[in-house]
């Protein structure tokens, strides 16, 4: 039995998964791109209107049979590259990606994001414990749209050799110049089973395969190299169904139908489980992510895509508060242990505040001590006989000496108790001859410390020839006025 059975039961799973399929089969997908529709026609689908499909299950189960059960995305530093399959295992932690705006954490106020804020945010990340994958926490504002996931690539790449999440891209030609980017970083091609990046492409809800998403998709897997996340982002009782199992069911819809999509460009490319689905408030309509749905959905979505075969990248960590407050520690400490709970390979949401708008620095710590105790509260303690030591337990009752000196009691302390990344526990006094007011003061000198240490760099040569593809892709597009990459790093 699996930790997330009292929510969701074998049978629950595969009745979702069977809603899914039946769903594709009758409701279909609509296909907006038409090399995507010409794929998936020759893949078994059928017409069912101008722009619509219907996908059988067929065609579903063939899909699934070709994709690799088990690949590497590659990281600068081999040690740090991810091992990726469906099973339960070691869970990679990543934070939120793509957010706007930089939030003040006491106050709430909203500033847009900039590429400097890349690189500190970057940086603490590189530093944090819990966190082993990077991705893009911001889309800066003070660089052009079209060039920003290549901006964001090279910071990402110059401050940390953590696994690299590829970019939010919108266009075919970000994901080609992305791809040669990670190649030039990590030296990985997709031989061997060792990715250099993946890539995300999010149908939208409900069912639908947009048409640049589609073809950057299709132009991408053709191309070769890359591993893909399909990333739907459906919010129930507007996008999805009311009932959470229904939407759950049509977000497993439409990550299914780009793995068939997918299979359909080139048979045996990795593609990986990335659910998003959201709540809203069904008073305002709102969509909300720090309720407890977020991570109710994400333990069904883990076990759905292990159903599959496939590994899954889910929610952990989120809130709707506004500030970092009482609200924002109880939402993200029970996302984060819904999330993690199933033991997906990848939990994402680090950073994330305001129901994913914004984040700041301060979030980004406080998070790595979330899931500092995430991480000990779903480690089994062990109870064998050195554990358990009943003669040792017996001396310190009868001895009249107590525990805390005892060989039994040294030998487990450190690794028995969770150390605190960020916690306050010391005295009262202690704390008020501090001066600080609160978590945030804590975490705001903890986040200025990360930020302040030396960046990990880049080879010349390898820095050299990311700046020379930015400059090549501004020049094709006829991008003349953006920023100086090499200034943007501080050199």
């Amino acid at each position: 039995m699996t930790e997330s059975a009292a929510v969701w039961p074998d049978e629950a799973i595969e009745a979702m998964h069977l809603a899914g399929l039946a769903l594709l089969e009758r409701a279909g997908v609509r296909v907006e791109s038409p090399a995507a529709r010409g794929l998936l026609l020759a893949a078994g689908c059928s017409p069912a209107g101008e722009d619509r499909l219907t996908v059988p299950r067929r065609a579903v189960e063939e899909a699934l049979a070709v994709c690799p059960r088990e690949y590497v995305l590659a990281a600068r530093d081999p040690e740090r590259s991810l091992a990726m399959d469906p099973d339960p295992g070691e869970t990679y932690v990543h934070n939120l990606g793509g957010a706007a705006d930089v939030a003040d954490p006491r106050t709430g106020a909203l500033r847009r994001a900039t590429l400097h804020d890349q690189v500190l945010a970057t940086r603490v990340m590189h530093n944090l414990v819990h966190q082993q994958q990077v991705t893009s926490l911001w889309q800066p504002q003070d660089v052009p749209d079209l060039l920003e996931p290549l901006y964001s690539y090279l910071i990402l790449a110059y401050e940390t050799d953590k696994a690299i999440g590829g970019p939010g891209i919108s266009h075919p030609f970000q994901a080609q110049y992305l791809q040669e980017m990670a190649l030039a970083v990590t030296g990985a091609d997709g031989t061997d089973g060792v990715y250099p990046i993946d890539l995300a492409f999010s149908p939208v809800s409900p069912l639908i395969l947009g048409g640049d998403v589609s073809d950057a998709l299709v132009e991408q897997v053709r191309r070769g190299g890359v591993a893909v996340e399909i990333l739907p982002c459906p919010a129930a009782a507007t996008t999805a169904p009311g009932a959470l199992s229904a939407a759950i069911g049509q977000q497993h819809a439409e990550v299914l139908a780009g793995v068939v999509l997918t299979q359909a460009v080139a048979p045996g490319t990795p593609v990986y489980y990335g659910p998003r689905l959201s709540a809203v408030d069904p008073r305002s309509g709102v969509v909300v992510s720090g309720t407890p749905e977020t991570g109710v959905a994400s333990a069904a979505a883990v076990l759905l895509a292990r159903r599959c075969g496939l590994a899954c990248d889910c929610y952990g960590p989120c809130s709707d508060s506004k500030v970092v407050d009482a609200q924002f520690g109880y939402e993200r400490a029970v996302n984060a242990l819904l999330g993690m709970a199933p033991k997906p390979r990848l939990l994402s949401g680090i950073g994330e505040i305001q129901a994913g708008v914004a984040s700041c620095l301060e979030v980004l710590v406080i998070d790595d001590e979330v899931l500092n105790n995430v991480r000990y509260a779903l480690t089994p303690r062990p109870w064998d006989e050195g554990a358990l030591d009943v003669d040792a337990m017996v001396d310190g009752v009868l001895s009249g000496r107590g525990f805390l000196g005892a060989k039994h009691t040294r030998r487990h302390i450190r690794s028995e108790f969770v150390s605190p990344l960020l916690s306050y526990r010391g005295g009262l006094g202690d704390w008020l001859a501090s001066g600080r007011a609160g978590l945030v003061d804590l975490a705001s000198d903890r986040a200025a410390d990360l930020a302040d240490r030396e960046p990990v760099g880049l080879p010349d040569d390898v820095l050299d020839e990311l700046v020379a593809l930015i400059a090549r892709c501004a020049g094709e597009l006829g991008v003349s006025a953006h920023p100086d990459p090499r200034r943007v790093l501080g050199l």
